[in-house]
């Protein structure tokens, strides 16, 4: 491909798109994306402007929330030719369709290009556009770097077609015209294991927390009441995973600059925002419409974890301490689900251990988080989140005892519960139950502390072995106190 440019005079100017061609992504959805969850005020006063034409529209959004270029997903082997292009003498541009301000600020960051253009919030710099503005500029010919068919009559007036990424597809129909081509990169496509990786299929295990209240109401035998609740737990698995990837796209910048995070499909690019938006407002409302369809009093609850997931999207989840305190709603809420959709009475023990089990471990992934950027020398405000590095040792205290509370208040509902009110024809067997919580919580605080825990508990104990065996612990108490 380099051969192929390098024999044209280096007088003819590279010219080099932006979206899908530099980037792998679209830079109006990841700046739309941006807007509405960080600028949303801002966001609602422009969109009146918003109906007046696609080069307005990304005008607008550049003023409302300036596109930060050094958290786009780059080509690596677009960088690569723009410096094998500089290091021949050959002048390299960057035309975009984009607004102005963004193709300026990613020229000014990279430092890689002789000028920049984009749309003006009056001309969409796209297709014809883009062509017309090339063939004045550059009179004497260009090398255009381009990836869909909105760019094919930009290549067949240019000099070498370079076809990046998906534009590859292209390549016969242009050379049928006589057009000489080169190819940058493989063809792009989101796979279906991108899909559901982001959909985060294996969180799912999360909602068996909406069958706890059959195991503990007695009532595990009822045919009706378990299929009821098999099938909230594949609606509620629909919206949660809908809920995870607006979360993904809310945190797409913290994301881009994770060690391990950065490589999920969206922040990658795999996965457009755009795209993933659609999914996950699609998952959303297929699965309210099924909770309707099954029960009024679990759509909701299911309602209610839905707010507290944008808020928390949108907001809390940058707020120190209150995220977490979120995220044990957000696990509290199954369980409630799982009594409102049985009709049962609601219990305060359960609802409080639950409270105080999952404040404690949401703590401990974010104590996870602070011990790693500590041991990198991270000294700073971890990206995206309310906490400095420093905080360790409160997230330790604070994980601890909500754990022990849990624990607590795990034994208060077997003495009540089970030897009290007579609830249990063996209730000895129910003293396992804080046992083994003691036993768990504490060795996720040790690994948690180590550094040796993954970033979700949840995730740890799909695949712990001890965890299940105390799993299967309490199970076993449970049947046996029956």
């Amino acid at each position: 491909m380099l051969d192929a440019i390098n024999d044209l005079d280096n007088s003819i100017p590279l010219i080099i798109d932006l979206d899908g061609t530099f980037i792998h992504t679209d830079s109006l959805y990841e700046n739309l994306i941006d807007a509405l969850f960080h600028s949303t005020g801002r966001l609602l006063r422009v969109v009146p402007k918003l109906i007046a034409g696609r080069a307005r529209i990304k005008q607008s959004l550049a003023k409302v929330r300036p596109l930060d270029p050094a958290n786009l997903p780059y080509r690596t082997e677009i960088l690569e030719l723009i410096r094998a292009a500089r290091a021949a003498a050959r002048r390299v541009y960057l035309v975009s369709a984009a607004d102005q301000q963004i193709a300026e600020s990613v020229g000014r960051h990279l430092g890689l290009f002789d000028g920049a253009k984009g749309s003006d919030g009056e001309v969409n710099l796209k297709g014809s556009n883009k062509l017309a503005w090339l063939r004045d500029t550059f009179p004497h010919g260009f090398i255009y770097a381009g990836d869909s068919a909105a760019d094919l009559p930009i290549w067949y007036a240019s000099k070498l077609a370079v076809l990046v990424g998906n534009g590859g597809r292209f390549a016969h129909r242009l050379r049928e015209t006589g057009v000489p081509v080169a190819t940058v990169g493989e063809e792009q496509h989101d796979s279906l294991r991108d899909w559901l990786a982001e959909f985060r299929l294996h969180q799912w295990s999360k909602n068996l927390l909406i069958f706890v209240p059959l195991v503990l109401g007695n009532i595990g035998g009822d045919t009706a009441a378990i299929l009821k609740t098999a099938a909230a737990f594949f609606i509620v698995g629909l919206v949660a995973s809908g809920t995870y990837v607006i979360n993904d796209l809310a945190d797409l910048k913290a994301d881009r600059s994770h060690a391990t995070k950065r490589f999920r499909a969206i922040a990658a690019g795999r996965i457009g925002v755009g795209e993933g938006l659609v999914a996950s407002l699609l998952l959303i409302v297929v699965g309210f419409g099924f909770a309707v369809a099954l029960n009024a009093a679990f759509a909701a609850a299911l309602g209610c974890y839905l707010i507290v997931t944008l808020v928390y999207s949108f907001r809390l989840k940058r707020v120190a301490l209150f995220d977490v305190a979120a995220l044990a709603v957000l696990f509290t809420l199954r369980i409630g689900m799982g009594i409102f959709l049985n009709d049962l009475p609601v219990s305060p023990w359960i609802l409080s251990f639950s409270a105080f089990f999952f404040f404690s471990m949401a703590l401990a992934k974010r104590h996870v988080e602070l011990m790693r950027a500590e041991s990198q020398g991270n000294t700073r405000k971890i990206a995206g989140r309310g906490y400095m590095t420093s905080d360790w040792p409160l997230t330790l205290a604070f994980g601890v005892a909500s754990a022990l509370c849990s624990m607590i208040v795990m034994l208060l509902f077997v003495v009540e519960q089970g030897h009290l009110t007579g609830g249990y024809r063996h209730p000895g067997w129910l003293f396992a139950m804080p046992t083994c919580i003691l036993l768990w919580t504490s060795r996720i605080w040790l690994l948690s502390h180590r550094r040796e825990l993954d970033d979700d508990p949840v995730v740890f104990a799909i695949k712990d072995p001890p965890s299940y065996a105390l799993g299967g612990v309490m199970l076993a108490a449970l049947l046996l106190a029956v």
